[in-house]
């Protein structure tokens, strides 16, 4: 019989691996803790001497378990005022040592296009693309035939593909750029905004129900210009507080108001262009980020 302490610590060495899929598959910090508790108790109540590879156990568990709590929130999410997006992270909730692919899916554009996925594409794209599980225990977790998962696979690709824009890694001199970025926002000036923009930039706002935001996702370098220089215009006050941060591994820009957020914009890059920005404004999706963020300044 194993030890509550053997329990344990078996338990933590693959409990990070586990909250980075987690929170992939559900797209917030809370869900994912939800997710790998329950997948704690599991592990408990499990009888071992039947589990011949325990990592891949805990694996098909908590997707299993991460796509009965999508399922159950899609009602929600699409009943959503404007676009849903993820909740961002100011903390790295991934292996340090990240392969590209699995650094890109932790970026909010890219979770943004998980949404377009069912629960079940989603967790095959994460698995076998991400994860590099192979198929064969893919379609375990999710209960298909193999031919199945790779169809899955297949369609989910394409539609990560075509969901978003092509980017490239941050420039070099990103810091650079993102204040040249920031001073002709501030200075109205709409022309040379726009030849800091990629010509389909797209530009998509989470206010939810009770801030201002943009409905839809804009897009086109002309319309994205005029939306930032009109924003800082009618929205930004002298005395909000502006930092330049780090977001699910991305550069973001961070506006605080009284002390409390109030914006969180991150852009993504195409050959040294914005080519995406994705902006939250409701505060309730900023309360990790800003707790997090607001205790590294503390202590800095």
């Amino acid at each position: 019989m194993n030890s509550p302490h053997d329990d344990q610590a078996r338990f933590d060495v693959e409990r990070r691996r586990l909250t980075s899929l987690a929170y992939r598959m559900t797209g917030t910090p809370d869900d994912a803790d939800d997710v790998v508790q329950e997948v704690w108790i599991r592990w408990q109540r499990a009888d071992r001497s039947s589990i011949d590879n325990e990592a891949a156990w805990l694996t098909t568990v908590t997707t299993r378990v991460a796509i009965d709590r999508l399922t159950s929130a899609q009602v929600r999410r699409e009943q959503y005022v404007g676009p849903w997006l993820p909740e961002p992270l100011a903390d790295p909730i991934g292996d340090p040592a990240e392969t590209v692919a699995s650094a890109e899916s932790l970026t909010l554009g890219f979770l943004r296009v998980m949404e377009t996925l069912e629960p079940a594409e989603r967790a095959v794209f994460l698995l076998h693309d991400v994860f590099a599980v192979p198929f064969a225990e893919v379609a375990v977790a999710v209960g298909r035939n193999e031919a199945a998962t790779r169809q899955m696979a297949r369609r989910a690709r394409e539609r990560v593909r075509d969901g978003r824009p092509r980017l490239t890694p941050p420039p070099a001199e990103v810091r650079e750029l993102s204040d040249a970025f920031l001073a002709a926002i501030l200075e109205g000036d709409v022309d040379r905004l726009t030849t800091m923009l990629t010509d389909d930039v797209v530009h998509i706002s989470d206010g939810g129900p009770d801030h201002h935001a943009a409905r839809r996702p804009v897009r086109g370098s002309a319309k994205v210009a005029r939306l930032f220089v009109n924003l800082a215009r009618r929205e930004w006050l002298p005395t909000d507080e502006f930092h330049w941060v780090e977001v699910n591994g991305q550069p973001g820009a961070y506006v605080v108001r009284g002390g409390e957020p109030y914006l969180l914009t991150v852009l993504g890059w195409r050959d040294g262009k914005v080519a995406e920005a994705i902006a939250i404004v409701n505060p309730d999706k900023l309360r990790h980020f800003h707790e997090s963020w607001s205790a590294t300044e503390r202590s800095s």
